[in-house]
């Protein structure tokens, strides 16, 4: 029965990775300019973002990421630039991104619109000399596996908009515009990079003098894929200590949903922050995954000499 319903949540697993190829992260909100470009240059000082993500736990060959994210200070007021490097795996395929972000921003009453794109690069890999491969009959017997490692590059571009005041913000995003071919086979066009629609928004409300409260959601529609919502809901401490619940949608028919993630934040010092997520599994994968794990450092290299009492903070 175990064998079977393994069988079972990796097919579905698979159906759904079908259309949904856009790395996410729990940890959105710490890092948004890995999923929007127009966020690029938020800031007027350098700033960067290692994020690492163990997906589905004790799976075997399940997915895992790492990413880079170097968001360089604003050029005057209006220009904003970042660099994403990222690396996912799963199973015997590894995917490498490299992105280049450009954002022009307007003042618009309290807050800043920033229009921004994004052009990235990706190696696609596919390891057929794995150890971890097997064939009943031996998969030297078998001629629709090839013996070789075989690798793909290939170019897209997209698009977001981002709008932020002190204590609000709102994204859109469409990070791959270009329906690239994925096919190692140039003969054959079964496989595309598909279309993905990211739209994020939160905002912060002050409790008391100590503690002020965040919702915030993230939206992911892709072609051929059902939707999700990410619904989080988090407590700062302070402006120090964070401690926020997400619902995340999906699964199966019967599941309560894709997973309930737990996230914990800490500004260590001005510059450094720490976060961590564990996902807990709320589809059929949780008879066979031990959740997934997820951690982030950013450090914020802020020049003494902006270095001022904040009378209003801005939070976004």
């Amino acid at each position: 029965m175990r064998v079977a319903l393994l069988w079972v949540s990796c097919f579905l697993s698979l159906n759904g990775i079908f259309g949904q190829q856009q790395q996410m992260y729990t940890q959105f909100m710490y890092n948004k300019m890995a999923l929007n470009p127009a966020y690029a240059g938020n800031e007027t000082y350098l700033s960067g973002t290692l994020m690492y993500r163990d997906q589905w736990n004790g799976f075997p060959g399940a997915p895992k990421a790492q990413l880079l994210s170097v968001n360089l200070p604003r050029l005057g007021k209006r220009i904003g630039l970042g660099l994403n490097f990222e690396r996912q795996s799963i199973g015997i395929t590894e995917k490498i991104t490299y992105e280049l972000m450009y954002a022009y921003k307007f003042l618009l009453g309290e807050g800043t619109l920033s229009m921004g794109m994004n052009v990235s690069g990706r190696n696609y890999i596919q390891d057929y000399t794995d150890e971890r491969l097997f064939a009943i009959q031996g998969i030297t017997m078998d001629p629709a596996i090839p013996q070789t490692i075989q690798s793909r590059n290939l170019f897209n571009a997209g698009f977001g908009v981002y709008f932020n005041t002190n204590k609000f913000y709102f994204g859109g995003t469409i990070p791959r515009m270009i329906r690239a071919d994925i096919d190692f086979d140039t003969n054959q066009l079964f496989s595309t990079e598909v279309r993905h629609l990211l739209l994020m928004t939160g905002g912060t409300f002050i409790i008391n003098n100590n503690v002020r409260a965040t919702p915030q959601l993230l939206f992911k529609a892709a072609e051929n894929s059902p939707w999700g919502l990410d619904l989080n809901f988090s407590l700062t401490y302070k402006d120090q200590y964070t401690a926020g619940l997400t619902y995340r949608t999906g699964g199966t028919r019967g599941d309560l949903g894709e997973s309930i993630d737990l996230i914990f934040g800490v500004q260590l010092s001005e510059r450094l922050m720490f976060g961590f997520a564990y996902d807990i599994s709320l589809s059929k994968l949780r008879t066979v995954s031990n959740g997934s794990l997820e951690a982030i450092i950013s450090y914020n290299l802020i020049p003494r000499k902006i270095k001022t009492i904040i009378v209003n903070p801005r939070y976004f």
